[in-house]
């Protein structure tokens, strides 16, 4: 064999070699990355900006860390979508833990806090906790009291399905959700204050990665009205753990 060859082979052997350690640490760094447990107390705005990324829809940005919490606001008759995300976008198997203040929502206004699940892929999936005052007929089928909101509880595709729950305004509260893998698919678990709701075998592959959000929009299907008055959300805290 010429030593022209045996070099070709030399070098060709050294590229392939570095090329697979390449992928290895990739790979390895990606399950690290999405390993990784991610607790935000929404004590620093400065963190917060870091870890966070804006995505309101043609709205003002109307959110600031205030008094150790996230506040966001949407305005008085607006159809404002005021909207948070994680800059990161690998979350999947694990356990997803909110604590939100609910206030006293305005009667049929149609304004929505939000937490949830997003994948921004081809096709999009989405799960989440959309919590307002609720539509009249709604509240009546669910035998809501005056000081209570309604919380959705929907899978936006594979299937889509939603049920709708009860929770106390003006008052701290925590909702959980819970991905597992099940055949290579999500089983996804919702919790209000530690009680079982909903229990959903979806489609959705579990090598689909998720942003989370945290949200209050003033969307048409919770109530009847748009807002005469401004409205707020607090979040305390947000943490997700294997």
């Amino acid at each position: 064999m010429n030593k022209l060859l045996v070099k070709i082979i030399g070098i060709a052997s050294f590229l392939f070699l570095n090329s697979c350690k390449s992928l290895v640490n990739k790979q390895t760094k990606m399950e690290r990355s999405a390993a990784a447990p991610f607790i935000e107390n929404f004590d620093s705005q400065s963190s917060f900006d870091f870890l966070w990324q804006d995505d309101s829809s043609q709205s003002p940005s109307s959110y600031v860390i205030e008094g150790e919490s996230l506040k966001i606001t949407t305005s008085v008759g607006s159809q404002d979508r005021v909207k948070a995300h994680t800059r990161r976008k690998d979350f999947g198997v694990g356990s997803y833990i909110w604590r939100i203040y609910i206030p006293q929502f305005e009667k049929n206004a149609r304004c929505s806090i939000g937490a949830f699940l997003y994948h921004s892929g081809k096709p999009a999936y989405e799960v989440d906790f959309e919590i307002g005052f609720g539509k009249s007929a709604l509240r009546e089928t669910l035998n809501a009291e005056v000081d209570q909101a309604v919380v959705f509880c929907t899978s936006q595709s594979k299937p889509f399905t939603s049920e709708e729950f009860k929770v106390k305004m003006e008052a701290w509260s925590i909702f959980r959700m819970e991905l597992n893998n099940v055949g290579g698919k999500y089983l996804v678990k919702w919790f209000i204050n530690d009680q079982l709701v909903k229990t959903l075998q979806t489609e959705v592959k579990t090598a689909v990665k998720f942003s989370v959000y945290t949200s209050l929009e003033n969307l048409s299907f919770m109530g009847s009205k748009w807002p005469t008055r401004e409205h707020y959300a607090l979040f305390d805290s947000f943490k997700y753990e294997q």
